[in-house]
């Protein structure tokens, strides 16, 4: 009941207040304001405020035009924020404020009796008869209000039917719901949406490691939990979470995941379509198929298509491996053999598959050297090693491949004999003759016969020397050790010396004592430089110098060595083929064929370095060029 208009009555009306048990009076909230205003706080009547607590009755509809809501603290036009009338009538009961009330005037919702007309009620005017018991009034909070039909203010609740309740009434299950500590608090609008988000966030986190059939399980599921959640929330801690904006969140995510889904395996499988078409291709034919005219049938078919060519590949592999003549493992990278091909299986006499590749080729193998293995029946075979790997270059295991290199074996034997036969059983013959023809029976030989047939003895075998020093040249691995450049140069000269003392040739040797230490064959080059600079003291004329120097090439790690004689040089066409084989003495004098400076070729090939020749009227020089090793500090 307002008493917002002053009357005659009202000095008898606070005196009547005064003199009773405590009264709380309501003021109301009009809005829109007057002036401008936003709202008009409009108290009672002085009489009423000063014998009673002040409170709003203030109700606010939600959006489908039901009362749910109220607010137990309004502070819209006043300067302290103003409690609801039925919170000070629960103080006045209690003594104290209830639990519920915030001074920031969140709502509460009402839990609602059964039925409208659910508490008892008397007519005013038979209380003021006094024609009602005092045991009914006894004990009792008495809320004053108008209840009947077309008097005072009447509003629509969510009871069935949206049954419309008087104001009054919606006070008395206010303070009902007080009293009993069922008061239903609404979530804070940052929960609410907290809370609403939540379970769709951890439905889409959810939807990355589970398959869809699961993830639509997945999504009935949390909205089964919803429900019970606010629910429980509800009935078990009076706070009310709306499931509404969660279960709408929930059933939106499954069809935009499934869209999102799809489209991103659409626009990886097109790129990888793309991707795979632009490969280097095998000269497989490929299968033909006919497109439709839908996007997703004509992907469909592109895909069966390019499952089909992986098909084609990977047996055109798998062919290829097993129809190749070696044997043929094929290892994880921990070596355990997955695959082997016809030719592994005959050479095995039975399928390694499974086993450790070292364990199978240990059990065939009497003789094992650094890559190669021989078999107890005189077989040998080399092991070549290739790395399997990924299209992004990641490796994932090994492809042995089993050479069968008997028959080069026995050829590199069969070489040696011969070799063999050249340098030894050759050179007896001759050493014989050279001996026959420069002792007591050479004198009985006519002129000089006999020096003739020494001279082309000596010759012949230094020829069959020469190819054998030349072959275990070419044959032979390369097996460096460090050297000082310079000594093997001096040695050289020394070797040669009676030899250029004989023709009055002078050797001068230059820069040979900074030392130049390079990783090499000691004997081979040795070899190599003393063909070079016997060469040079043949043709470079009686009384003559030969210079042999040595100098490193400026800005590189390297050193050069020129041998320069004073000779009358060679034409352009001798030196077309200057380090072929059995050419004439190096091209200046047709005496007889030599291997010389096709050994030195071979030499500086093993070295990986560099010769060159210049030649001219003023003689000849070869120029080699070797990487030399760094000067430790």
């Amino acid at each position: 009941m307002l008493f917002i208009e002053p009357t005659a009555q009202d000095a008898a009306l606070g005196a009547a207040m005064a003199r009773g048990p405590r009264v709380v009076a309501p003021m109301l909230f009009q809005a829109p304001g007057t002036n401008g205003a936003a709202v008009d706080a409009i108290f009672p009547i002085p009489a009423v405020r000063e014998h009673a607590a002040i409170g709003h009755v203030n109700l606010a509809m939600d959006g489908d035009g039901l009362v749910r809501h109220i607010a137990l603290s309004e502070s819209a036009g006043v300067k302290a924020p103003v409690p609801h009338m039925m919170e000070l009538a629960y103080r006045a009961v209690t003594g104290h404020a209830s639990p519920f009330f915030n001074a920031s005037g969140a709502p509460v919702l009402l839990p609602f009796a059964r039925t409208v007309g659910a508490f008892p009620t008397v007519p005013f005017a038979a209380v003021l008869r006094a024609e009602v018991p005092e045991d009914f009034l006894r004990g009792k909070i008495v809320l004053v209000g108008a209840t009947a039909t077309g008097e005072g203010d009447r509003y629509p609740t969510p009871l069935p039917g949206g049954a419309a309740m008087p104001g009054v009434e919606l006070q008395a299950n206010l303070l009902n719901a007080m009293l009993a500590g069922r008061v239903i608090r609404a979530a804070p609008t940052g929960w609410l949406v907290g809370l609403s988000m939540m379970p769709v966030l951890l439905l889409m986190l959810g939807f990355w490691r589970l398959r869809p059939s699961r993830a639509l399980i997945g999504s009935l599921a949390a909205m089964v939990l919803v429900v019970v959640l606010s629910a429980a929330g509800l009935v078990l801690a009076g706070w009310w979470v709306p499931p509404g904006a969660a279960l709408a969140g929930l059933l939106l995510a499954y069809p935009l995941w499934g869209w999102r889904r799809l489209q991103a395996i659409s626009d990886y499988i097109t790129a990888e379509l793309n991707r795979f078409a632009a490969e280097r291709d095998l000269p497989i034919p490929r299968r033909e198929r006919h497109l439709p005219s839908d996007v997703v049938g004509e992907q469909t078919i592109e895909l069966a298509s390019a499952i089909d060519r992986i098909r084609d590949i990977r047996r055109f592999a798998a062919d290829t491996i097993e129809h190749l003549p070696d044997a043929v493992l094929v290892t994880d990278m921990e070596e355990q053999v997955t695959m082997t091909n016809a030719a592994a299986l005959a050479m095995l006499g039975k399928d390694p598959t499974g086993a450790l590749a070292w364990q199978v080729l240990e059990s065939i193998t009497q003789e094992r050297l650094e890559n190669e293995i021989a078999m107890a029946d005189g077989r040998r075979f080399v092991i070549a090693r290739a790395p399997v790997e990924h299209d992004d270059g990641r490796q994932s295991g090994w492809i042995l491949r089993l050479v069968d290199i008997t028959p080069i074996r026995e050829a590199e034997r069969t070489r040696e004999e011969v070799l063999q036969l050249l340098s030894h059983d050759m050179r007896s013959p001759q050493a014989s003759i050279i001996t026959m023809v420069e002792g007591p029976q050479g004198a009985e030989l006519p002129g000089d016969t006999a020096k003739r047939i020494a001279r082309h003895a000596r010759r012949t075998m230094a020829l069959a020397d020469d190819f054998v020093q030349l072959a275990r040249a070419q044959a032979t691995p390369f097996r460096p050790e460090e050297i000082v450049l310079g000594d093997i140069l001096a040695e050289a000269a020394d070797d040669l010396w009676p030899l250029a003392r004989q023709k009055g040739v002078s050797i001068v040797l230059e820069g040979i004592e900074e030392p130049e230490f390079l990783m090499a064959e000691p004997q081979m080059l040795l070899r190599a430089f003393t063909n070079l600079i016997d060469n040079a003291i043949k043709y470079g004329g009686a009384n003559s110098i030969v210079t042999c120097a040595l100098a490193p090439v400026p800005g590189a790690q390297q050193v050069r060595l020129s041998i320069r004689d004073q000779g009358q040089g060679m034409s352009e066409q001798v030196r077309a083929n200057l380090f072929g084989r059995f050419v004439a003495d190096g091209g200046r004098e047709k005496r007889s064929a030599g291997l010389g400076l096709a050994f030195v070729k071979t030499v500086v090939d093993r070295h990986k370095a560099q010769i060159d020749c210049e030649s001219g009227p003023q003689g000849t020089c070869f120029t080699l060029t070797f990487a030399t090793l760094p000067l430790e500090a």
